[in-house]
């Protein structure tokens, strides 16, 4: 089981966090798909900055006692590496860039 160091929310992209788990990986995590429910609060982008580490849970939080698992978050994530990759991809690559406006097609 891993463990919650940090989460913050990501600047620009609603319902993401950057979360550092106990085993040290960083990962991306797109929490909308969570947002039903007792978590539809989420969905309030200011509400949703109000994100912090329980220490006792030592999971991602809000106020109001809202939370969730961190094994869900390190599984659904997406590794910082592979997001590093892609924006440089995106930056410097026409070739990447035209791939993926052909898949859209």
């Amino acid at each position: 089981m891993v463990l919650i160091k940090k989460a913050q929310a990501v600047p620009g992209l609603d319902g993401w966090l950057l979360v550092e788990f106990s085993d040290g990986n960083r990962k991306f995590v797109d929490i909308t798909p969570h947002m039903e429910g007792v978590l539809e609060k989420l969905k309030d982008p200011e509400f949703f900055k109000q994100v912090f580490v329980d220490e006792e849970l030592r999971t991602v939080s809000w106020p109001g006692e809202l939370d969730i698992d961190p094994d869900n978050l390190y599984e659904e994530g997406i590794p910082i590496k592979a997001v590093e990759n892609l924006t440089n991809a995106v930056k410097t690559k026409v070739t990447f860039v035209d791939f993926i406006d052909q898949q859209r097609a």
